[in-house]
């Protein structure tokens, strides 16, 4: 066992001597690649972000006049689908400036 291991250390030596002169080139390389990989992780992350924050300000609840103040009901129409996702498309929506007299029958 020994004898493999050392073998192999040997066989690693001759490996290194041979790759010495290329090697600033090789490291150079995998420094730029790591680089590059990590500019290319961060510029996904910020548009997956972006994506998100899109998404999030298509929520109409904010503006709605079902929209209660309350963290318990927070809408009287809808209470399980208020400000999420599912509330994008919502029939129910109904802007909330309106004047007190718009509800009265004429």
């Amino acid at each position: 066992m020994t004898q493999v291991m050392q073998s192999a250390f040997v066989l690693l030596a001759k490996l290194i001597v041979w790759i010495r002169p290329a090697l600033p080139t090789i490291c150079a390389a995998v420094a730029w690649t790591i680089t590059a990989m990590l500019i290319l992780n961060i510029v996904a992350m910020v548009r997956q972000g972006l994506a998100n924050v899109r998404k999030m300000h298509r929520i109409p609840c904010a503006s709605c006049r079902y929209a209660t103040d309350s963290y318990r009901l927070k809408c009287s129409v809808r209470p399980v689908e208020a400000f999420s996702e599912q509330a994008i498309g919502c029939h129910d929506f109904a802007t909330s400036n309106f004047a007190s007299n718009d509800l009265a029958p004429s």
